[in-house]
């Protein structure tokens, strides 16, 4: 394969896979907590291309994971108890079966039958020691304070566990709008819990679709740069053929 065919490849890999971070964010636009992510490249050292003219120096950049926007989302009012955003950084701490404690910035929680605090999933939301938190209403509305804790009719009955990261960078997303803390150490909570609220995503949807344009309209560049070499190939072979 030669350089030309090596360059628009490689373009068009490095293209597809923004392609698909975009259509995840673009996805995600009305998920709760979502964070925005973007495709991190750098130039491939290894130098798969050479030359015996001029330019001789043939680059390649590569795609090398993902970097993450943890930026705050919008927050809007809907009124539910059990509704909670967090204002500034921080995480909420839920239980996988699997996985052990994970951390998310959707706050949909409810109430299911056995008086347990859960995400829309179903995952248990845990307490700053890592337990379920279950309680009894008692037809009573539960207040959710700015640091988590629930009370009813002025009596603590539990608290939401909130943690930091001294690099959310750092978090490992593992697919339901969870992280997993990917052997980092929490830190103290210094935002806020608000009370039927909830965190919208923070994508720009606009941004997003004109990336979208931008990476189609390069796909097509680079597709037509090795078709072009192909046909250019195709072309030389014949010649020499009828030399």
């Amino acid at each position: 394969m030669d350089n030309l065919q090596l360059l628009g490849v490689q373009t068009q890999r490095v293209l597809q896979r923004r392609m698909e971070t975009a259509a995840n964010n673009l996805a995600n636009v009305s998920t709760n907590g979502f964070k925005a992510d973007a495709l991190l490249t750098e130039v491939d050292s290894r130098r798969p291309a050479r030359s015996v003219d001029l330019p001789r120096d043939v680059r390649f950049v590569r795609d090398v994971g993902l970097s993450r926007d943890f930026s705050q989302g919008a927050i809007r009012r809907t009124g539910e108890a059990f509704d909670v955003a967090i204002q500034g950084e921080g995480f909420f701490l839920v239980s996988d079966p699997q996985q052990g404690t994970l951390y998310t910035r959707d706050g949909s929680f409810r109430l299911d039958a056995a008086g347990q605090l859960v995400t829309k999933d179903g995952r248990n939301v845990l307490n700053a020691g890592g337990a379920p938190i279950v309680f009894d209403p008692q037809g009573e509305r539960p207040s959710i304070g700015a640091d988590g804790a629930i009370s009813i009719a002025g009596t603590e009955v539990g608290a939401i566990g909130l943690v930091n990261f001294a690099n959310p960078a750092g978090l490992e997303k593992v697919g339901d709008n969870l992280f997993s803390a990917a052997g980092q150490p929490t830190s103290n909570f210094e935002g806020a819990a608000v009370q039927g609220a909830l965190e919208g995503s923070n994508v720009n949807a606009v941004t997003e679709l004109t990336r979208v344009i931008e990476i189609s309209r390069a796909y097509e560049s680079a597709a037509r740069i090795v078709k072009n070499g192909d046909d250019l190939r195709q072309r030389a072979i014949e010649r020499f053929g009828r030399a």
